[in-house]
């Protein structure tokens, strides 16, 4: 910038340069004598972790867009899991079925009856709580008290699928992620608070 120039040598500024300075607009004149300051970044807004879906859903993406918001699902909940999602999550996820699994979880009810009455194919039927993939548990060994040392299975108490909770040799809770359908009874029956053990949803 000519201006450092004008700093080193004053006689190495031309008569041009020195005319061409006075008749800058004054915003001009103030970024080239006084640096502009970087913006500051906005402080990011934290996100909510994704909702837990019911049953029978394809992907997050396709229950979206072709949810109608019918309401069907709610109504044959028998566990009344499932509620609309309020306007809180925006426009795209609003009347869109999920499930707070800590408030009330998926219980696998016989015939999976929420998969089977969307009409518009949001959600596909399931037939056997097996092939359900809702999600899956994730432990806290940080929170979940047989990490230290107290005996604990009232996650696995209420899991419906053998085999997906199992004690270790030590008497630690351990997750068998293949075989976990996401449906969110360990969360719920945690003793601790916040839950040692909480459902990561399906994509």
């Amino acid at each position: 910038m000519w201006l450092d120039s004008m700093a080193k040598d004053p006689k190495s500024v031309s008569r041009r340069e020195l005319l061409t300075f006075w008749r800058k607009p004054l915003q001009q004149l103030k970024e080239d004598v006084i640096p502009t300051k970087p913006a500051t970044p906005p402080t990011p807004v934290p996100t909510r972790p994704p909702p837990l879906r019911p049953p029978g859903m394809m992907h997050e993406i396709m229950l979206q867009n072709a949810c109608i918001r019918c309401g069907k699902c709610v109504e044959a909940c028998p566990a009344d899991a499932i509620r609309p999602l309020d306007a809180s999550w925006g426009k795209k996820m609003e009347g869109t079925p999920a499930i707070f699994a800590r408030q009330q979880p998926c219980v696998l009810c016989d015939g999976l009856q929420c998969s089977h009455v969307c009409p518009s194919g949001a959600l596909i039927p399931v037939y056997v709580p097996k092939d359900v993939t809702m999600g899956t548990a994730l432990l806290d060994s940080s929170r979940c008290v047989t990490y230290a040392g107290q005996a604990c299975d009232r996650c696995k108490a209420v899991c419906l699928i053998e085999e997906t909770l199992v004690l270790d040799e030590h008497g630690r809770m351990t997750v068998n992620e293949d075989r976990c359908v996401g449906c969110g009874l360990c969360e719920k029956a945690c003793p601790t608070e916040p839950t040692s053990i909480r459902v990561q949803p399906r994509d």
